[in-house]
């Protein structure tokens, strides 16, 4: 079977471990990444498409029509897969290319709650999603929000990029105390205040680190040293990815309090994902894809109240926490690794080329 998968954010090669895997399982696949030079990577073949547009912004690129029809032509594959969204120039020029040639064509979307678009911007997503076969969505918010614009296609809720756990995980903590972490931006739709409110009212044996900068830190200390939690809390600053990972062992929680705002959801976290793969018990917000992440190998909260009750549970019970730290670390092998997600749009690009084909031997019966 012979797939072409477009998107950006293929040009770095480090986010190709899930066209490997699927190139593995008997895929034939050819990457179109914008401009460039083609090349092969293991299996994969790399063709470059000519693309202009802002260079922060390769989202919003402009795909040249006539070079991906010419590279469909001359590959002929059984599916095109974009993970560029719905409606963006690219997805847009790649989902008319591919209809002219009869080929089926799969999105992927993050966008995960709806925003205002231009006219344009309307009848360019309508006419993408419309052109569809099939449809995935980063997570169920997103893949809800497709569905809507295309009743009775196929969809399906999937991570973009997989995880590369540690082989084994290493804890440093004895017990002794719940030590919990907070790691990103320090920004009010990320709730850090909602963490240290809940902490002030902690009672027993707890330490809390903090790591990330942004505008509200100033505010934020404040907040802490009002509430007596100076000498509780440890202030990281700005860490490194490997800082990051090196300080998972020493934790025993991973809190993420984000609020939604009008404009923002949490679609993903990878710092979550991350910290439950090295065995670190998620506690998180109910909003956006969170509780998606996380299911029942953690604990999920509705408001700050809960957020209390739920990690005085966690300093009472160290047990309680050791064990969801298991559980968080199995559902990441199970679910988020490169080789898992590959398996899972394997089967959905089956799915999508069954109903095809059996939508044209219904259609050739009658």
């Amino acid at each position: 079977m012979r797939a072409a998968v477009l998107s950006h954010q293929f040009t770095d090669s480090a986010n190709r471990r899930k066209l490997r895997e699927l190139a593995s399982l008997g895929w034939s696949i050819t990457v179109a990444v914008p401009n460039g030079s083609a090349e092969t990577d293991g299996a994969l073949r790399i063709a470059p498409i000519p693309a202009s547009g802002p260079d922060d912004r390769p989202h919003a690129w402009r795909w040249r029509g006539r070079a991906l029809r010419r590279l469909l032509t001359d590959t002929r594959p059984d599916l095109v897969h974009i993970e560029e969204e719905p409606g963006s120039p690219a997805a847009d020029a790649a989902v008319r290319e591919a209809r002219r040639l009869g080929i089926p064509a799969v999105l992927f979307s993050w966008e995960s709650r709806p925003r205002e678009r231009s006219f344009l911007e309307r009848r360019r997503y309508r006419r993408t999603v419309a052109g569809a076969a099939g449809m995935i969505g980063g997570n169920r918010l997103a893949q809800a929000l497709l569905a809507r614009g295309a009743p009775g296609v196929p969809s399906l809720s999937l991570p973009q990029f997989g995880v590369i756990p540690p082989t084994a995980v290493e804890r440093a903590t004895d017990g002794s105390r719940l030590a919990v972490a907070y790691v990103g931006r320090l920004v009010p739709e990320r709730g850090a205040d909602r963490l240290l409110r809940a902490c002030g009212q902690l009672m027993g044996p707890w330490s809390l680190v903090i790591a990330g900068t942004g505008p509200e830190q100033e505010s934020l200390e404040e907040l802490a040293e009002r509430l007596g939690l100076a000498a509780r809390t440890r202030w990281l600053g700005a860490q490194s990815r490997q800082q990051v990972a090196a300080l998972w062992a020493k934790t025993d929680c991973v809190v993420v309090p984000s609020r939604s705002t009008p404009t923002w959801i949490e679609s993903w976290s990878p710092v979550l994902v991350e910290a439950m793969a090295h065995g670190v018990t998620p506690v998180v917000s109910a909003e956006g894809a969170l509780p998606e992440i996380v299911g029942d190998a953690g604990t999920v909260f509705q408001d700050d109240e809960e957020l209390l009750v739920k990690l005085q549970e966690l300093v009472m019970q160290p047990a309680r926490h050791r064990e969801l730290g298991e559980a968080a670390r199995r559902r990441v092998l199970d679910r988020f690794l490169d080789a898992s997600l590959a398996r899972a749009l394997d089967g959905f690009w089956r799915e999508v080329l069954a109903r095809r084909a059996a939508g044209e031997s219904s259609g050739a019966r009658t």
